[in-house]
């Protein structure tokens, strides 16, 4: 009776894990069951939590028929019985990872619409210019510096690293103008600096005047290149004047069934080319990433399907450079994207660490991926500045 009483505490205890808290409720008292019939301990009861989370992000059969499945096909009890459930379902987990993900035709869609973060405009003592936070003698660096005029941003991504960043809202530096007068370069170098690390580029517009003051340091400054970098088709404003002969405006590229699929809320594939054509039609330097490059099934044709898009839409005359680069995940991202739970498939794939211990795709996955994307661009390659991104 006693023992019952002890677990029955230890259990309370358990059940405050934020993620078990996200769980739908029928779910929920499933694990909460299973938990108590087998006195799970912290890591066990865990281990349940985020298999029946990813599981329903993936779109795979529920945790809860799973189990039932597997007591129908064993007489064990007990720890033994305990030990057998577990270990399967390590395995299971782990072979639904074991190849490319497989996606649905058409778009999962989201549970519910996503919420509108509010956006002000605030002061701030915040550094806004630096070297790119992703710099390291352990990666090939292009030696990017960042300025960070917005923080958050409006598009909903599921990889992205930006929404564990920030809290939810989306701030404008309202001294934005001021402080890029402020930063000091070498007039004897040159540099090539983003925008988007901290938000998307162009998805606001002109808003606050943030367009004028980026167009204004790069006036000031000939001895950049100012990159503004994106996944929306908001290029009105850029239309509407004459931008800095510095000023390159990039887009990062994925394949539609991604697009579709991950990045939600941002322009389709077909959207952001024609943006870029229109932008490449009045004169302006226009660039590309296919950043990150997701690996599920079809990606082998996808992607050099999208690569001879952008060769069959661009002169290389007209693009400055191409970026290449694979998933690569922080812990806090594995994190808010369980919290989140979205439809994704990002986490249903084998992951490594990478020189900075971040999660990323083992190195025979990349090096296929990179090689069939260099295939695809061999037209392009003594033509255009064509590299890799965050990569060894």
């Amino acid at each position: 009776m006693s023992l019952t009483l002890d677990y029955s505490e230890k259990l309370e205890s358990l059940l405050k894990q934020p993620l078990y808290g996200r769980l739908p409720a029928e779910q929920k008292v499933f694990v909460r069951e299973v938990a108590f019939e087998h006195r799970f301990t912290f890591q066990e009861f865990r281990q349940v939590v985020e298999a029946c989370r990813d599981l329903n992000m993936w779109g795979e059969e529920d945790l809860q028929c799973w189990w039932k499945g597997q007591i129908s096909r064993t007489d064990l009890e007990g720890r033994q019985l305990k030990k057998h459930l577990l270990r399967q379902l390590q395995a299971h987990m782990q072979g639904l990872k074991s190849g490319p993900a497989v996606y649905p035709g058409e778009t999962p869609g989201l549970p519910e619409p996503p919420r509108r973060n509010p956006v002000v405009s605030e002061k701030s003592d915040k550094k806004i210019f630096g070297p790119c936070p992703v710099a390291s003698t352990k990666t090939i660096c292009c030696n990017l510096y960042t300025i960070d005029a917005v923080d958050n941003c409006p598009l909903g991504c599921s990889y992205c690293t930006i929404q564990t960043f920030y809290q939810d809202k989306i701030v404008f530096d309202e001294d934005i103008a001021e402080k890029l007068k402020l930063i000091t370069l070498n007039k004897n170098r040159f540099y090539h600096i983003g925008t988007g690390q901290s938000s998307d580029s162009l998805a606001w517009g002109n808003r606050n005047g943030i367009l004028d003051a980026m167009f204004q340091f790069a006036e000031d400054h000939p001895n950049i290149l100012l990159e503004l970098k994106t996944k929306s088709r908001n290029i009105a404003y850029l239309l509407e004047r004459d931008v800095p002969n510095n000023v390159v405006c990039s887009w990062s590229l994925n394949t539609p069934i991604i697009i579709q699929n991950e990045e939600h809320l941002t322009a389709n594939l077909e959207e952001r080319l024609q943006a870029a054509r229109t932008l490449a039609d009045k004169g302006i330097k226009v660039g590309f990433h296919f950043h990150p490059m997701i690996y599920y099934e079809g990606w082998e044709r996808d992607y050099p399907d999208a690569a001879r898009d952008l060769m069959e839409r661009f002169g290389p005359q007209e693009v400055l450079f191409v970026s290449l680069g694979s998933l690569t995940l922080i812990k806090p991202v594995l994190k808010k994207i369980r919290e989140v739970g979205r439809p994704t498939k990002i986490l249903q794939t084998e992951l490594v660490p990478d020189p900075h211990g971040k999660q990323t795709y083992p190195d025979e996955i990349k090096i296929k991926m990179f090689k069939a994307m260099d295939e695809a661009l061999r037209p392009w390659r003594e033509k255009v500045f064509i590299f890799l991104c965050m990569e060894k």
